[in-house]
């Protein structure tokens, strides 16, 4: 009961931005599920992902911003009863920075010491990782 309490009154504390990220998060999953499941190309971080306009400048209000999508993401990911793993993760921080016009670096990866090779990747924004944190040092990055 306390936790659910506590729980409770984390969300009272939100900004509405907050909330309204958590909710958009929320369906970006759904919505990129239902793309892998057409087989939609669109579903994938590599495709939606352009060559930024260099004339994009990170001022306060979009470094605000991503640290609220970031939360969102960290949020939803919590709670949600599938996995949203680094690549769904990834692929929803790409798509509202996009929309958003939030400069960013979106990398991936693979292991450099596993036996069988694991990809991985991750969205930072100012140097600061959104999502996918991990020891760059132990990967090669591909993209």
């Amino acid at each position: 009961m306390k936790s659910l309490v506590r729980k409770l009154n984390n969300a009272l504390g939100l900004s509405i931005r907050q909330k309204k990220l958590i909710i958009t998060i929320f369906w970006l999953s759904i919505y990129r599920n239902l793309l892998l499941f057409k087989g939609s190309k669109v579903g994938f971080t590599e495709y939606i992902y352009k060559t930024q306009d260099s004339n994009l400048v990170l001022t306060t209000d979009k470094i605000g911003l991503a640290k609220d999508i970031a939360l969102a993401i960290s949020i939803v990911n919590k709670y949600l009863p599938w996995k949203n793993v680094c690549r769904h993760q990834s692929w929803q921080a790409v798509y509202l920075f996009l929309r958003y016009d939030i400069p960013f670096t979106y990398s991936v990866g693979i292991h450099k010491t596993k036996k069988i090779k694991e990809g991985h990747s991750w969205v930072k924004v100012n140097g600061r990782f959104v999502c996918g944190r991990c020891n760059e040092n132990e990967y090669i990055v591909v993209l």
